[in-house]
């Protein structure tokens, strides 16, 4: 893979990228290209973008299409690498929305200008696992597997508040300190977390530092933002230092 510039760099080559798919020296060398050529990152973004937009409007198997027609347009050597993940292109088509740019970053001097720790929940379902948007709806049972992206960050907490005040840990489970965050894309928690019938709205919150901290002061500003219930807390009190964003599940309302 050539990675000299913006424009040597197929869109296959970033997609498969976004996906995890490249041997780890190629992902190490477009990492750095990442790093130092914005117009390379401009158009990891827009894939992602453009992906986006088109799953919106489009069924699987036009996207699917689209990606064969991209391999057709490589060299028959790049074209040869990836034609095993291309047999698959309409899984990989309709999972498009479940995955996002893996910008792998050594420390947090090596960040990605730009990017924020961000949260992604998905939703079991018959035909497999569905991204939710931020304030999408669900309902008590629904199986939620919560991820997160550190985007540099190494030290993180994960938990949620409910409709009725209640707070619950996801990473870590127990213990007294933060986890050491992992930088490979976009990172599943091991389990699945089932909705209660709280009523109204959970609220996931991603805390995060570059040095290791404890849980509890974490979970005492939570259990404060939690008295608001039924008033949904968008935010948590911390000191400085700590990142935080969130991710809202509005619950159905029941006739």
């Amino acid at each position: 893979m050539s990675t000299d510039g913006a424009g040597h760099v197929p869109d296959l080559i970033l997609e498969q990228y976004r996906l995890n798919e490249l041997p780890p020296d190629e992902v190490a060398r477009l990492t750095r290209c990442l790093r130092v050529d914005p117009l390379l990152l401009e158009r990891l973004t827009e894939l992602e973008r453009s992906d986006v937009a088109i799953a919106r409007e489009y069924p699987a198997g036009w996207l699917a299409e689209r990606i064969r027609g991209r391999v057709s347009t490589l060299p028959t050597e790049s074209a040869r690498r990836f034609s095993r993940p291309l047999a698959f292109a309409s899984v990989f088509a309709t999972l498009v929305l479940v995955l996002l740019v893996p910008l792998v970053m050594n420390s947090n001097e090596d960040r990605i200008k730009g990017l924020a720790p961000t949260l992604e929940v998905y939703r079991r379902t018959p035909q497999g696992s569905e991204k939710l948007a931020d304030g999408a709806v669900a309902r008590a049972g629904d199986l939620l597997r919560v991820g997160y992206i550190s985007a540099g960050r190494e030290h993180g907490v994960i938990l949620s508040i409910d409709g009725r005040g209640v707070v619950t840990r996801h990473l870590p489970v127990a213990g007294e300190t933060s986890v050491t965050l992992r930088k490979d894309g976009t990172v599943l928690l091991d389990s699945a977390y089932e909705l209660d019938d709280a009523p109204a709205w959970e609220r996931f919150y991603f805390v995060t530092a570059d040095r290791p901290f404890e849980v509890t002061p974490v979970l005492e500003a939570a259990r404060r933002a939690a008295k608001a219930a039924p008033r949904m807390p968008t935010a948590l009190s911390l000191p400085s230092g700590f990142a935080q964003s969130t991710f809202l599940i509005q619950k159905e309302v029941k006739p």
